[in-house]
């Protein structure tokens, strides 16, 4: 094993030594003395951290430019990989390559009064900026989602997202028309096209930069792996049974003492973990996907989702967090877990004994524990897919499926509580199969069966869903720790989760009144902000 390594930032190497594997890149950096203000010190992600942007791939497997947050990255999992920071993007443009997003900043100061702040900006403008997928005035609020600052102008912040981001949009549409017209369209399509003509757009047009496979030793002795196969991460597991998996390290294993860090081993090379495949009746979604992958994926074909995994953490945290190690992790307010419920998801969980499958439902034990045994590691969730031919052959005409969290904030906000509902009806508009989950309010997420066998059989109707509502409130009164779900919760907490319980699947039912799959808008978000217009419009579409 080695005791060193290299990464480059801003296209300057920088050598590792003997660094403890349980260190944060931010801490690195500091220490290097790299960042203007001091940016790196105790970044804190609740604020939006210290950004930086990484060479990545995406969910199709192309080269994609991420911003990652260093505090919650750990040193070892840069090893060999490129990144560049806002204050490279400042250097550039002192000699006289000065990048559209940061243009667009300078040329306005009120934007925001930190470096720290700009620099958060720059980060998430630079990343929209070479984004396909961000067409949308609806995408802004979750790309600059990490940007939270008091000295913050937000209105000033999405008029330079929505000049730029339209301006990206319009080049590649141009760009697109120019492939078109030279017989290039497929090379277009496959990402294959210098859109931009300058260096970060080529790094695009090329190959995808895959992890090596890496090993180190810091000088506690402490072990960092990241094999590339899954045979390999299972004998890994199999030779360190007491070995912590890191996904996307966003969590850094808190709470943990130093000796628990004896043997950390990464998914991020594993490239059959980190790929999402699609199959007639299912989806595997890799346990080391990041979970924006998996929503460039499966945001549009699963809305609810998609819907979820948009409102956690922030963009720089979605980049690099696993939906394998938010499962793994076993926590009871898991977010992400409920959907997984409602949509019949299983985990698929592997070793050198072989694999075995388990229903998310059933993959919690409370209190941060799993069903996962010593050298298992999970490998898949296990995505059903409700075509119109699966439901027929259930008996069911429509499958309606919605989620919701309620959390103190819409960035950075662990929610209070989460729930995901799904509801199948016949030709009658009554219910064959339902699903109702929650976390935060147990000591693991919950799924409510007794509730959902009152609900089969029923209409959808008003009628029956308050019919139901004093089961759900027993349900939830008596689910395993129901009265603690979190440390420290008090009466008056529990008794307005238990309210939000309630609220919560009335509102499932007033969404979808009509029970034809189609919701009810419940505000004036589209009036407001108008999320479906488009960043660019084509001359011959106006």
């Amino acid at each position: 094993m080695q005791s060193r390594f290299t990464f480059e930032l801003d296209g300057e190497t920088y050598h590792v030594d003997g660094e403890p594997v349980n260190r944060t890149l931010a801490a690195h950096l500091h220490d290097c003395g790299f960042g203007r203000d001091d940016r790196f010190r105790n970044p804190d992600p609740w604020l939006g951290g210290a950004p930086l942007i990484l060479l990545d791939s995406d969910g199709h497997g192309r080269p994609a430019l991420r911003s990652i947050d260093a505090a919650l990255t750990l040193l070892p999992t840069v090893a060999g990989r490129r990144l560049w920071s806002a204050e490279g993007l400042v250097d550039r443009a002192s000699g006289g390559d000065t990048h559209p997003a940061l243009e667009r900043v300078n040329a306005h100061p009120e934007v925001e009064c930190t470096w720290a702040g700009r620099a958060r900006l720059i980060t998430a403008l630079f990343e929209g900026y070479y984004r396909a997928d961000l067409e949308l005035a609806g995408q802004i609020n979750d790309q600059l989602d990490g940007c939270l600052s008091r000295t913050a102008y937000y209105e000033a912040m999405r008029d330079i997202a929505t000049s730029l981001f339209g301006e990206s949009q319009k080049r590649r549409h141009e760009a697109k028309q120019g492939s078109e017209m030279q017989g290039n369209a497929d090379a277009f399509e496959q990402g294959r096209v210098d859109i931009f003509g300058d260096e970060f757009s080529a790094l695009l047009a090329g190959d995808v930069p895959e992890p090596e496979d890496f090993s180190y030793v810091d000088a506690e002795k402490r072990r960092f792996y990241r094999p590339q196969t899954i045979v390999d991460l299972a004998k890994l597991l199999a030779q360190f049974p007491k070995a912590i998996i890191v996904g996307g390290s966003a969590d850094l294993l808190q709470g943990r003492a130093e000796n628990d860090w004896d043997c950390l081993i990464s998914t991020d090379g594993v490239g059959d973990l980190r790929a999402l495949y699609d199959h007639e009746d299912h989806w595997d979604i890799g346990a080391a996907a990041p979970l924006t992958s998996i929503n460039e994926i499966l945001g549009q074909p699963y809305p609810a989702l998609g819907k979820i995994l948009r409102r956690f953490g922030n963009r720089s945290i979605r980049n690099r967090i696993t939906l394998g190690g938010i499962l793994g992790s076993g926590r009871q307010d898991g977010e992400i877990a409920p959907i997984l419920i409602a949509l019949d998801a299983q985990v698929r969980v592997i070793s050198l004994e072989g694999e075995r499958d388990i229903p998310v439902a059933r993959f919690f034990e409370g209190n941060g524990k799993t069903n996962l045994r010593p050298s298992e590691v999970i490998a898949d969730i296990i995505l059903p897919r409700f075509t119109a031919d699966v439901l027929k052959s259930r008996g069911c005409q429509v499958r309606i499926c919605e989620t919701y969290k309620a959390a103190p904030r819409r960035e950075l906000g662990t929610g209070a509580v989460t729930a995901a509902f799904a509801v199948e009806l016949d030709t009658k508009g009554h219910i064959t199969h339902a699903w109702i989950a929650y976390s935060g309010v147990a000591d693991r997420p919950f799924r409510t069966r007794d509730t959902e066998a009152a609900l089969i059989g029923k209409p959808w109707t008003e009628d029956t869903i308050f019919g139901v509502l004093p089961t759900l409130s027993r349900e939830i009164q008596s689910a395993p720790g129901a009265k603690s779900p979190t440390p420290g919760m008090n009466e008056s907490e529990f008794e307005y989760r238990r309210q939000l319980v309630i609220t919560l699947l009335q509102k499932f039912f007033y969404q979808h009144p009509k029970g034809d799959g189609s919701p009810v808008e419940l505000g004036a978000i589209s009036e407001v902000i108008q999320p479906k217009r488009p960043l660019f419009q084509p001359p011959s579409a106006v």
